[in-house]
C-alpha cells in the first residue's frame, strides 16, 4: 500500500474540520504528526526515538509532536511546528491529509494526531536536542498482527494491557502505538 492509496482511503474517513481544533485551556493539549513517505512505492511512517537524557519519556519511540503553545493558532499548527523543530521538515514539505480522533494518555495529556504526506524530495535532519534517531517503519509491517505483542503492566492497582511493536530502535508502545493502530483501523486495514 502506497501513500496514494492511503490518501484516497483517508479522505473518505476525514474527522473534524481543522478550524474546530482550538486548544482547550482546561486540558494539557498536545499534537503529533503521523508523517508518511513512500519508499519503493510502499508507505512508511517516520518515527523518532527520544534521547535518553530527557526527563519525560526518555528513550521512547514517538511521533514528532509536543504541547500546544500560546503562539500556535490551533493543534494542527502545533503538529507542524513540532515536526519542523524535531526533524527540520518545513510545513511546505508536508501535505496534511487530516486528523485522527483525539487520544487521552494515562498521564493526563490529550493528543490530537494529524496525518501528513511528506514530499518525495524532502530530506530530514534530527534536532539532536529532541531526537536521538529517526527511522521508517512500513505500513505493511505495522499491519502485521504477528509483529504486535501484548504488554501487561500494573497502574493504580489495575492490570492494563497495551500492544507493543519491536523496532530496530526499541519498543513502540503506549500512545504512539495506539495512534498508529487507530490510523490503520481508519484505513480499514485490520491490525
Amino acid at each position: 500500500m502506497n501513500s496514494e492509496t492511503i490518501s484516497a482511503r483517508f479522505q473518505l474517513n476525514r474527522s473534524l474540520a481543522v478550524d474546530q481544533l482550538k486548544d482547550n485551556k482546561k486540558k494539557r493539549a498536545s499534537a503529533v504528526m503521523l508523517p508518511l513517505i513512500d519508499i519503493d512505492n510502499e508507505a512508511h511512517v517516520l518515527l523518532c526515538k527520544r534521547p535518553t537524557y530527557l526527563h519525560h519519556h526518555p528513550g521512547e519511540i514517538c511521533l514528532p509532536g509536543g504541547k500546544f503553545e500560546i503562539n500556535d493558532v490551533n493543534l494542527r499548527t502545533t503538529a507542524l511546528r513540532e515536526l519542523h523543530e524535531e526533524l527540520n521538515i518545513a510545513p511546505q514539505n508536508i501535505h496534511v491529509l487530516g486528523q485522527l480522533p483525539e487520544y487521552s494518555t494515562l498521564t493526563g495529556f490529550t493528543i490530537r494526531p494529524f496525518v501528513g504526506l511528506i514530499k518525495k524530495e524532502t530530506v530530514w535532519e534530527n534536532d539532536h536536542n529532541e531526537v536521538q534517531a529517526s527511522f521508517l517503519l512500513s505500513i505493511k509491517a505495522l499491519n502485521n498482527a504477528a509483529n504486535w505483542q501484548p504488554l501487561p503492566f500494573e497502574r493504580g492497582g489495575k492490570i492494563i494491557t497495551l500492544n507493543g511493536f519491536i523496532t530496530p530502535h526499541g519498543l513502540l508502545w503506549g500512545a504512539t502505538a495506539s495512534i498508529i493502530k487507530n490510523f490503520t483501523k481508519q484505513l480499514a486495514i485490520p491490525v
